[in-house]
């Protein structure tokens, strides 16, 4: 199964702010500060270790040794993130410790590495330039593998990802692609992220279809977006299918995922500069060892995104690698939730 991450994209094959949605009782600002853990230790980028168990992560001397000298020297991995983007990576109750399934991997793949991890909060769209400036040596935020993106980073495959609408429970609204089902909707959407450009061609079928229009209500924070619905300002979210699915079941019933769709091509991936290639199967290999040791499971499990958990960790450096439709497969509307 490869269904596709849509996270926005940069007019540079970089990225506009993640598309979401932090649980309704955390807060957290996403702000450029920076934060700084210990790669498999608790403290400001975890809270039970890089696994999410108690099991072992045994550093692998021949990875590690592989690793380019000025990282390996430095002794830490320095990663670009985005936070909040729930359950992938968010902050706990004290508004400054990152967890999530992009921090427990990233915090793991530093363990194979025997490196710290040097987690740096930023802007969405701050992390491609970043790497490229050498101010990052990996990002991990949840990235579709895309073709624009690869002209200037390449990826190592670590996620599967999909698409999702997120209602009131019992609003009576059941959408579940963009077309017909958002026709007469207000579809509250952060603002620079696949979501807007797929509401955006979603406007013109709406008109030339003879249908109420949609009303895009773009917002820059995704605490804000979750609000918007939650106050009745919006009928509907539109976001990745993990941090939909999140919401629901945070909000304790009173929001719910009403209908996913998956797209035909790309992974997510972590995103490394070109200038760092030799990266790239490097954390190919140690992601694979995450993988067929158990630990990369253990860390899916932890954060309820097995349906999103991939078998293969594969590496993409080339755009024509990455398939370029834009279509979407709508699967069933969820009964018990419109």
């Amino acid at each position: 199964m490869s269904i596709h991450s849509n996270r926005g994209k940069h007019a540079r094959a970089a990225v506009l702010a993640g598309a979401l949605l932090l649980p309704l009782a955390a807060c957290g600002s996403g702000s450029g500060t920076g934060t700084t853990g210990t790669g498999g230790t608790t403290g400001t980028t975890g809270t039970a270790g890089a696994a999410g168990s108690s099991a072992a992560i045994a550093k692998d001397a021949e990875l590690a040794a592989a690793v380019p000298a000025e990282i390996r020297g430095r002794g830490s991995l320095i990663i670009g993130t985005n936070a909040p983007y729930a359950p992938l990576e968010f902050f706990a109750e004290d508004n400054k410790t990152l967890v999530g399934f992009d921090i427990d991997t990233g915090d793991a793949l530093g363990q194979v590495l025997g490196l710290k991890v040097d987690w740096k909060n930023t802007s969405f769209d701050n992390i491609i330039p970043g790497l490229e400036a050498g101010r990052y040596d990996i990002g991990i935020a949840g990235f579709g593998i895309e073709r624009e993106r690869l002209e200037v980073v390449g990826f190592v495959s670590n996620y599967l990802s999909g698409g999702g609408f997120l209602v009131k429970k019992g609003s009576g609204i059941k959408a579940n692609d963009f077309k017909d089902t958002v026709c007469g909707l207000r579809v509250a959407v952060q603002s620079g992220t696949t979501q807007v450009e797929r509401l955006e061609k979603a406007e013109k079928y709406c008109a030339g279809a003879g249908k109420k229009p949609v009303q895009i209500i773009r917002i820059p924070d995704q605490n804000q977006v979750v609000l918007t619905l939650s106050s009745g300002r919006a009928d509907v979210v539109s976001a990745d299918k993990p941090a939909v699915e999140w919401a629901a079941k945070q909000s304790e019933g009173a929001l719910c995922v009403t209908g996913t769709y998956r797209t035909p091509h790309s992974l997510a991936g972590i995103a490394v500069p070109k200038r760092n290639a030799a990266l790239n199967e490097v954390l190919q290999k140690a992601m694979t060892k995450l993988i067929s040791e158990g630990h990369y499971k253990r860390i899916a499990e932890k954060w309820g995104v097995v349906d999103g958990a991939i078998e293969k960790s594969e590496i993409f450096t080339k755009p024509e690698q990455v398939g370029d439709g834009d279509e979407i497969f709508p699967q069933p509307i969820k009964e018990g939730c419109a």
